[in-house]
């Protein structure tokens, strides 16, 4: 009896636990988010909070919500059927044969439809089944798949396309268009063939989002050689050379540039052309002509710039660390009340040595030096009346003295405020033999020269030159005078010698 008991305990126990870990095992396997349809799935709505989980799931690479009227379903998209009356979600997965598998219904066709479109397949196929249900259908998760990126792009092939799959993101995914490859000309292709030109251009300058449509399974994206070409310069945002697609006009192209900068000269555009026999033809034209002026290849824009015409008076500034350029200019302006409007002045720049450069009516040049410390001190015996055209030049500041002529080592020696001349020239290591640092010239930054000696100041930036002692000047005057008196003697002896 007893090893009765025990032998019906111990089956109790194997049975058990045959079955136990079966159910753990199935208790602990991570439900597979996107099931496979069987027989079981057919017949089940799945469970609701699978829809829910797959909701928060969305990506948000979108740019815009999905267009039911122009998104292309492909395989892998995914969807969520609710029914109104029941409170049912059923989850729907577009096969890779294209098609979703209905509870019920069957399979309905879905790859190369649009959502709404499948919407209208789903109703007829659900009427014989479902009657009077209303129901909604919805995308949930998009798909990936792939395009081929082919053409002058940096890296030809496949791309992986995610949401929104359009057709800039499929051309940065290859790398982006090589510097000869054409923005302007991209062509979608479906088996092989062209079904539409995209040009990339206008959707990143003009924004036209035409130009960037979305792509789907079994499209190719081809990016050709650029084209014709066109030049723009001058007062447009953006000049350089630009690819022209037929019937261009110049006015397309000073769009595509950014368009007219404020200081265009609208009414003087010029369009320089090359004809086949490589002559050159200038035309110009206002805004309303390059509206309707067709650009060709090679032609050359130019966009002047109407500070450069007449009837606007203006200085150029170079120096001085604040404004360089040009600047306008009031009517009887003077250089006391212009000075403000430098909107600084650098110690780093000699304002005691500026000068105007001003050209006269001769076509020749003169030179105002003007000491613009004075000036800022608001001495009016210094002040000058600017004219138009006018270019007021600060040099800068040099932090060394130049010592040249007799000396051992010429060349540049380091700046130090008060020294005299002597103590430069005993740096370049003292006047040669000949030299002498009781006669010298120096020079400033503009080459007005002064007498000097080894006592005298030198200012930054001027040049020591040491002239040669007297003595030995005179000293070879005396040599070369008796040479040239010994010559003289010989040759009057070789004549008296010839006589006799």
């Amino acid at each position: 009896m007893f090893f009765r008991v025990v032998s019906s305990a111990m089956i109790l126990i194997m049975v058990a636990t045959s079955v136990a870990p079966a159910q753990i095992l199935q208790s602990r396997r991570p439900r597979d988010p996107f099931p496979q349809p069987t027989q079981a799935t057919a017949t089940a709505p799945v469970d609701t909070t699978l829809a829910r989980d797959l909701a928060r799931a969305v990506p948000q690479g979108f740019d815009a919500p999905v267009d039911p009227k122009t998104y292309v379903i492909g395989p892998g998209d995914q969807f969520v059927l609710f029914f109104r009356s029941t409170g049912k979600e059923i989850l729907l997965r577009v096969l890779p044969e294209g098609a979703v598998l209905v509870p019920n219904a069957g399979m309905v066709r879905a790859a190369g439809l649009t959502i709404e479109a499948f919407r209208a397949e789903l109703a007829r196929a659900l009427a014989s089944y479902y009657r009077s249900a209303e129901f909604f259908c919805e995308l949930i998760l998009p798909r990936n798949f792939v395009v081929y990126v082919l053409g002058e792009v940096a890296r030809p092939g496949p791309v992986a396309m995610l949401p929104p799959f359009r057709v800039d993101a499929a051309i940065t995914g290859a790398g982006g268009v090589t510097r000869s490859g054409s923005e302007r000309a991209i062509e979608i292709r479906k088996d092989g063939e062209p079904t539409r030109l995209i040009d990339q251009l206008k959707f990143r300058r003009l924004g036209d989002v035409t130009m960037n449509p979305m792509l789907h399974e079994g499209q190719t994206v081809f990016v050709p050689s650029r084209g014709r070409t066109c030049d723009i310069v001058g007062e447009v945002w953006r000049s350089g050379t630009y690819e022209i697609a037929p019937n261009e006009t110049v006015m397309d192209v000073v769009r595509l540039a950014g368009g007219f900068t404020t200081n265009a000269e609208r009414n003087e555009i010029v369009l320089e052309q090359l004809s086949a026999d490589e002559k050159v033809s200038i035309v110009k034209m206002d805004e309303a002509t390059a509206a309707t002026t067709v650009i060709t290849d090679r032609d050359v824009i130019v966009v002047p710039d109407k500070r450069s015409f007449p009837g606007i008076d203006f200085v150029r500034v170079q120096g001085g660390g604040g404004r360089d350029g040009r600047i306008y200019l009031q009517e009887g302006e003077t250089l006391q009340s212009f000075l403000p409007r430098f909107i600084r002045l650098r110690n780093d720049f000699d304002l005691s040595h500026a000068r105007i450069e001003r050209k006269k009516g001769d076509g020749t040049f003169e030179f105002i030096s003007i000491d613009l410390s004075k000036v800022l001190e608001g001495d009016q015996s210094v002040d000058v009346a600017l004219q138009t055209g006018d270019v007021i030049n600060i040099p800068r500041l040099e932090d060394v003295v130049f010592v040249g002529g007799e000396v051992m080592r010429g060349g540049e020696i380091e700046f130090q405020r008060g020294l005299p001349a002597g103590r430069y020239i005993a740096m370049a290591g003292g006047p040669s033999d000949a030299g002498s640092v009781d006669k010298l010239q120096i020079y400033d930054s503009y080459g007005n020269r002064r007498d000097g000696n080894r006592e005298s100041v030198v200012y930054r930036g001027e040049t020591i030159l040491v002239k040669r002692r007297t003595g030995v000047i005179l000293g070879n005057l005396f040599i070369g005078f008796v040479s040239l008196t010994s010559l003289f003697l010989s040759v009057y002896a070789v004549i008296t010698a010839n006589q006799d």
